[in-house]
């Protein structure tokens, strides 16, 4: 039973590359937004949204570390934005990890990293916006993007995760210059690495 987390900036890839991922390990795909825009169709992008949002991952991998001999997969590979900065964020994962951590589990911790310019020209990727209704207004999407950026540290300082979260297998990825299905082979080939 694994957690396969992929977390960086909005744009990154983290979305397509786990869709990527997906095609090569035993696995499904529960990506950041599919949570929120779901509560968000009802209720707009409020405080209560993502409070549901937050209740229901939590929910599906309580159920899911519970009920190992009848899930449909052996992991779930989640993405989401972190803010490195914010200790509520660190806390949100941590409680996360616990849960596959007590259920004898593993916890493999991706961290994508990409050039601002390149995340831009990602953020107005055809994939990207059929998947999520909220970035369809690019104006919004660019801003909330480029003000994220500059309010919060969504990438991780060298050694950092490491020293925080000691159970996780983790791996930092540059992936400005690489394909998502590049990506996902240098995430599975370190998987295999570290005995996945």
């Amino acid at each position: 039973m694994e957690l396969i987390l992929i977390v960086g900036p909005q744009a990154v890839g983290k979305m397509t590359v786990g869709l990527e991922l997906e095609k090569l390990i035993d696995a499904e795909l529960l990506f950041n937004h599919q949570t929120i825009d779901l509560f968000a169709r009802f209720l707009g992008y409020t405080s209560d949204t993502f409070q549901l949002s937050e209740k229901v991952r939590l929910d599906l991998f309580k159920a899911f570390t519970s009920n190992e001999e009848t899930n449909a997969a052996k992991g779930i590979i989640f993405t989401v934005v972190a803010g490195f900065d914010l200790d509520n964020d660190w806390k949100v994962m941590e409680s996360w990890i616990e849960l596959f951590k007590h259920a004898q589990g593993r916890v493999y911790f991706i961290e994508l990293e990409a050039d601002l310019e390149e995340r831009l020209k990602r953020n107005t990727h055809e994939e990207r916006l059929s998947a999520k209704p909220s970035k369809r207004d690019i104006a919004f999407s660019r801003n909330e993007l480029l003000e994220s950026s500059r309010s919060h540290r969504l990438n991780s300082y060298e050694g950092e995760v490491e020293k925080r979260l000691p159970f996780v297998n983790y791996i930092k990825i540059n992936n400005t210059s690489l394909k998502a299905s590049q990506t996902a082979k240098v995430i599975h080939e370190w998987m295999l690495s570290v005995g996945y």
